[in-house]
């Protein structure tokens, strides 16, 4: 089963079609995808719809996703928590892992279209969100999980969010090799945060009970490398939890609804 749904070249376009439909039902004139019909959209929830359109060949539809993303982001390079019918919904917090996602889901735009084009046009919306967000990290290497509506720093990191993070610098700093724009600054920054997210626990859940009894924090360390599969942690998988059982949670998440 593994084979048929995972290997490259062989794409069930028929099993994922439903998917892609509701997607592009969802999504509104303007290119905003909310959670569903008459729900509100968050960046990062937005990012991966447009990825899922891509994914099922919907390219112009994908393209109009990122546009929004594109027309409603703030001139600090952020965006809202959420937003409905292009108003803001949630304007108490910008989170930090929601504004960095655009970088991962236009890698992932290009790496299937092959559209320089489009990914230069939205190249200065990569770098401006990509500089909010490493302005908010600390001389230990994590990243604040957001800012207030005044835009002070939360004051505190989270696993997940680092996590993903991490995985959209690495998508930002290919972005900028592609274009040929020199970000050795996004290096040493994704550098750092590697090394926080390795070596610093201590710089995570400061100020709330620890996360780390969540799915999410195990598996998006996993995900990016961070934890050697196998081996087992006190508050990680077990011995014996492999790389196909870790992507299997991972598609799970990325097709959950939030």
């Amino acid at each position: 089963m593994s084979g048929l749904y995972l290997s490259r070249g062989l794409f069930p376009h028929e099993f994922l079609r439903p998917t892609v439909q509701f997607i592009l039902d969802t999504q509104q004139p303007s290119g905003e995808i909310p959670w569903f019909d008459g729900g509100y959209a968050d960046p990062w929830d937005h990012v991966e719809a447009a990825m899922g359109l891509t994914v099922g060949g919907e390219y112009e539809a994908a393209r109009r996703a990122y546009a929004w993303l594109q027309r409603m982001q703030l001139e600090d390079g952020s965006w809202w928590a959420s937003y409905r019918r292009e108003e803001i919904d949630n304007c108490e917090r910008r989170e930090s892992n929601f504004v960095a996602y655009i970088a991962t889901g236009l890698w992932h735009y290009f790496l299937v279209t092959g559209d320089r084009d489009f990914l230069l046009a939205m190249w200065p919306v990569v770098d401006r969100a990509i500089s909010f967000v490493l302005s908010l990290q600390t001389g230990h290497g994590e990243i604040h999980w957001a800012v207030d509506a005044d835009g002070t720093p939360k004051g505190d990191a989270l696993v997940t969010g680092c996590s993903s993070i991490y995985k959209s610098l690495e998508c930002g700093i290919n972005i900028a090799h592609t274009l040929q724009q020199q970000r050795p600054q996004w290096r040493v920054a994704r550098s750092a945060l590697g090394h926080a997210l390795r070596h610093k626990p201590e710089r995570f859940d400061r100020t709330w009970a620890s996360k780390s009894r969540y799915s999410m924090d195990w598996f998006y360390r996993c995900w990016r490398g961070f934890i050697p599969v196998g081996k087992p942690r006190r508050g990680w998988p077990p011995a014996g939890m492999n790389s196909s059982r870790i992507n299997w949670v991972v598609a799970a998440r990325n097709n959950s609804p939030g």
